[in-house]
């Protein structure tokens, strides 16, 4: 064979070549977009949802007069809800609610105490 039909037998082949190169760019493209609709699929899958969740909370308030000996931590603690996510946090809700700086409170006085209730 001389020189001229080897170069012809490798035209059809980088011809080949670059089509499949060109190919490859397209099938990583489709991965691609395919894995990223699996990704937000996943993620849009609803989840055990616990029925206690839906309910609705209100919340509501109440005056209660101090008495002897009570505390604000006694007082909240006789009316935090799972919707407080510590003593302290509802400890400063009641607080800011009456108006407080401090944590001393006075027998005799009335507090207005904020709690929240299911499906009231």
């Amino acid at each position: 064979m001389n020189q001229m039909s080897l170069s012809l037998l490798n035209v059809p082949f980088f011809m080949l070549y670059n089509h499949i190169k060109r190919k490859k760019h397209y099938l990583v493209l489709y991965g691609f977009c395919i894995a990223i609709i699996l990704v937000i699929s996943i993620l849009l899958i609803s989840t055990n949802v616990n029925a206690e969740k839906l309910q609705t909370s209100t919340k509501h308030i109440i005056s209660i007069q101090i008495e002897k000996g009570d505390t604000l931590w006694s007082i909240a603690s006789q009316y935090i809800t799972d919707d407080y996510s510590d003593m302290n946090e509802y400890i400063k809700e009641i607080k800011k609610t009456n108006g407080l700086t401090t944590d001393t409170i006075h027998e005799g006085k009335y507090l207005v105490i904020p709690y929240y209730a299911q499906g009231e």
